[in-house]
């Protein structure tokens, strides 16, 4: 096991490859479905609407955007909130743009010397599970 520091909290735990606590991997489930629910009703909130009826803060509503969890309509202004991290691109979810992912994903290939991409199996979705992506809107 190896010590790492929170990406969340900023504490140290012990861990095999996680980049969050238990602790804070727990909360983060818990804010995720209190918003998932609140947008189910209000689907055109913005972030700050979002954070204030459900009590979750606007870090871990960044965090769930940026970890793909949420995403920004792209209808609605997705750029103010979250741009791409190497070319600084509007985006509606993550941390890079398609474009940027690609060039990375290329690049990892070439380094390692393969030649064809892994193929991807799309999981569905369990029926409620708790887990899953929630569009949030801006206005």
């Amino acid at each position: 096991m190896e010590i790492k520091q929170c990406d969340f909290c900023r504490a140290p735990f012990q861990t095999l490859g996680s980049k969050i606590c238990g602790d804070c991997h727990t909360k983060i489930d818990e804010d995720f479905i209190k918003i998932r629910e609140y947008l189910y009703d209000h689907d055109r909130a913005n972030v700050e609407e979002v954070a204030e009826a459900t009590g979750v803060s606007r870090k871990s509503i960044m965090y769930l955007l940026k970890e793909e969890r949420l995403l920004v309509g792209e209808d609605d202004g997705a750029g103010s909130i979250l741009k791409c991290e190497i070319c600084k691109k509007p985006i509606n979810t993550g941390r890079m743009c398609v474009a940027c992912k690609k060039e990375v994903f290329s690049a990892m290939q070439e380094s390692i010397g393969a030649t064809a991409p892994p193929r991807r199996i799309k999981k569905e979705p369990e029926e409620d599970s708790g887990v899953g992506v929630a569009k949030l809107q801006l206005k």
